[in-house]
């Protein structure tokens, strides 16, 4: 009986052998189909980032464009105010003012909803560029930062100044939409400038800084569309691997 059975144990051995292969075999199988499938979905995700990209890309663009704006009307009334002869009308100076501090504030604002789901799918972890990686987390986490708070920076600076401002100088105004242009224009329909105040040091300490915080949200702005950029880029050789 003994000799029976260890007669048969190769047999055994044999069949148990594949019976482990085979199930080794499927949950390799298994596993090479799940990681296709979130590879899939991950490309899925850049492709859609690239989309949003190209919209950011345009925000900042129309941002960049308002904001040099502002800074020529803040350089304007810099120059008149520092002039020995000030030659700008009641007119120019209001419409000057009203650029600036209405439009001085205006900042761009993010669209990290495709990143939050690569994060919370674990998409991340199945990125193959490291210069792809890098770019994400430079615009996502150390640029995203950044920008919320210089804006908050400016958002605080502004909000006060203009208190200060209002007080002295009286601007009622209207937005004039021109079709394309993505920010209405603003036009004063009324204005009445206190010219002792608008000599003051107060006011030109004012128009000073307010120009000073425009001139370092263009320069966030360079950082962001230069990241931008490095991210589209990257992002179709993430693809391509």
């Amino acid at each position: 009986m003994k000799f029976q059975i260890f007669q048969f144990l190769p047999r055994y051995f044999s069949e148990a052998t594949v019976v482990f292969l085979s199930i080794l075999l499927s949950f390799y199988f298994e596993d090479l189909r799940i990681t296709k499938e979130k590879n899939s979905y991950k490309n899925e995700l850049v492709v859609d980032m690239q989309k949003i990209i190209d919209l950011e890309l345009n925000q900042l663009n129309n941002i960049r464009n308002l904001q040099n704006r502002c800074l020529v009307a803040g350089e304007e009334l810099l120059s008149d105010l520092l002039s020995q002869n000030q030659s700008l009308t009641d007119r120019e100076i209001a419409e000057r003012l009203l650029l600036l501090m209405q439009r001085g504030t205006v900042s761009f604002f993010a669209q990290n909803g495709i990143y939050e789901e690569l994060k919370s799918t674990g998409s991340t972890e199945l990125i193959k560029s490291k210069n792809f990686r890098y770019a994400l987390s430079d615009t996502y986490n150390n640029l995203f930062q950044r920008n919320l708070a210089v804006s908050r920076i400016i958002d605080d600076y502004f909000f006060n100044a203009i208190s200060r401002i209002n007080k002295k100088i009286i601007i009622i105004s209207k937005e004039k939409k021109d079709e394309g242009y993505v920010y209405s224009e603003l036009v004063p329909t009324f204005y009445k400038i206190d010219k002792e105040y608008y000599r003051s040091d107060g006011f030109l300490s004012d128009v000073n800084q307010m120009k000073s915080l425009v001139e370092r949200y263009l320069d966030l702005i360079s950082a962001l569309d230069k990241s931008y950029n490095d991210l589209k880029i990257y992002s179709q050789e993430e693809l391509s691997l």
